[in-house]
């Protein structure tokens, strides 16, 4: 592991358990490299990141053009060109952590939600504070679900607990608009999509019904969902529809050289 603290590169992180950390006032991104330890989509994490700052009136140590020669610092420093990068900031302290990304192929075979009711607050911040969707996601886990998909007393679908969600209605991409942790490989499949996009809200029990799910996240990027609680979700593998956004999105990620954003899917 690398761990850059204040801008030195140390050991091991040591915060005050009793400042902001202690306090869990503070914001987080996770990022990942692609090919040889390239960072394309960067700018749109830290504007994320400082936009989550604004939100809940944090100051930050550095600028994010400072931020963003950090980790770039670190990830150099890393010896593994696919990286795991957790940028974590209080008033304090910014921290930068780097380990080698494990990501497992089978995931992308199809993998099972499981439906669990919380309540959150500020879901459109990545906060420290993450506590209720950390235990929705380790109870999923511990019942062999891939993560929990978070829903409300009234069975409204939100998002994963670690992830967006999406879903085909026909050939219409549909995913829910507000209420949400805006994720930055949602973003781009949103402004790449080879199919109309449509923001909407559903229930729990019509999601169930739809043929084609899946999820995205900044690390495993799109995932198939072929199974939500005990129902199978279409045939029970990935869709031709969910696939054909799979492999544009790793095309173009393939060959990036350029930050994502000045970039089109083929």
């Amino acid at each position: 592991m690398i761990v850059l603290h204040n801008n030195k590169f140390v050991k091991d992180a040591k915060v005050s358990a009793t400042g902001s950390f202690g306090r869990g006032y503070g914001i987080f991104e996770t990022i990942r490299t692609f090919n040889d330890k390239e960072l394309p989509l960067l700018d749109k994490h830290l504007k994320r990141f400082s936009e989550s700052a604004k939100k809940i009136n944090l100051k930050l140590k550095y600028s994010k053009k400072e931020i963003g020669e950090m980790i770039k610092k670190v990830t150099k420093k890393s010896p593994h060109k696919i990286q795991r990068i957790k940028l974590m900031a209080t008033a304090e302290d910014l921290i930068i952590f780097s380990v080698k990304a494990k990501i497992n192929p089978n995931i992308y075979n199809g993998v099972s939600l499981i439906s669990t009711k919380i309540s959150r607050s500020l879901p459109e911040v990545k906060s420290i504070s993450y506590l209720p969707s950390f235990l929705a996601h380790k109870n999923a886990i511990k019942k062999s679900y891939f993560d929990a998909l978070l829903i409300n007393e009234k069975e409204e679908v939100f998002e994963a607990a670690y992830a967006n969600i999406f879903w085909f209605e026909g050939n219409i991409l549909c995913t829910r608009k507000d209420k949400i942790l805006a994720g930055i490989t949602r973003e781009v499949v949103i402004k790449n999509s080879p199919f109309k996009i449509k923001f909407k809200n559903i229930k729990l029990k019509d999601l169930k019904k739809k043929s084609e799910i899946f999820i995205t996240q900044s690390i495993n990027l799109i995932v198939p969902i072929t199974k939500i609680d005990n129902k199978k979700i279409g045939t029970g593998k990935p869709g031709t529809k969910t696939k054909k956004i799979i492999e544009k999105l790793k095309l173009i990620l393939k060959n990036s050289s350029k930050p994502l954003q000045n970039q089109k899917l083929p």
